[in-house]
């Protein structure tokens, strides 16, 4: 039986198969869902199968255990609900968020690729902060998101969090109202982090 057929319904909303994430790696699904649930107020997530993204949500374990956590979208954040969302729009990146544990290390990290190199580990947020630099600097923005499929498990233990990014310029049936309010909404909870 799939995660999505276990969890029909999540109080009186309907199921969504792109917030339902599979936990079936992990050896401690509570961990994994405290891992995910630490960033929602820092990270926006996105649903390819209605085209949205969320800015408020709840990270959920269903009643029934499973082998899935579940997002549930707060559905009258209306201002904090963005529509119409192209997946085109929705890039993947090279960063991931790691538990500090991965790297022999407290705290959380933000695994950044070097070139010809595996990688570095930085701390979270001088990692963010200099990507959001980097990206500013070649005149882009990191608007970043988290998606189905983000969510792994290292050595089945340690959960991390890959790191998609939405490019407004995939948008261009917008306008340019609507990209402003998504860009600051994304840009307002990550700087909140970043504080």
């Amino acid at each position: 039986m799939s995660d999505f057929a276990d969890v029909a319904v999540i109080g009186d909303l309907p199921a969504d198969e792109s917030l339902i994430w599979s936990l079936r790696e992990f050896d401690d699904n509570r961990r994994a869902v405290e891992f995910v649930r630490h960033f929602s107020s820092t990270l926006s997530i996105f649903s390819n199968t209605v085209s949205q993204i969320y800015a408020r949500y709840d990270v959920e374990l269903p009643e029934s255990g499973g082998e899935c956590l579940v997002v549930v979208p707060d559905m009258e954040a209306f201002t904090e609900t963005w529509y119409s969302i192209p997946e085109r729009a929705i890039k993947t990146t090279d960063y991931t968020i790691l538990a500090g544990g991965v790297v022999g290390k407290t705290g959380v990290f933000l695994h950044m690729p070097t070139d010809g190199g595996k990688g570095k580990a930085v701390p979270l947020i001088a990692g963010l902060r200099a990507v959001t630099d980097a990206f500013a600097a070649r005149g882009e923005e990191f608007l970043p998101v988290l998606t189905k499929g983000d969510l792994r498990a290292f050595q089945k233990k340690a959960p991390m969090l890959k790191l998609h990014r939405l490019d407004l310029s995939e948008m261009q049936d917008k306008s340019r109202f609507e990209l402003n309010d998504i860009r600051m909404g994304i840009r307002q909870k990550l700087r909140a982090f970043l504080r």
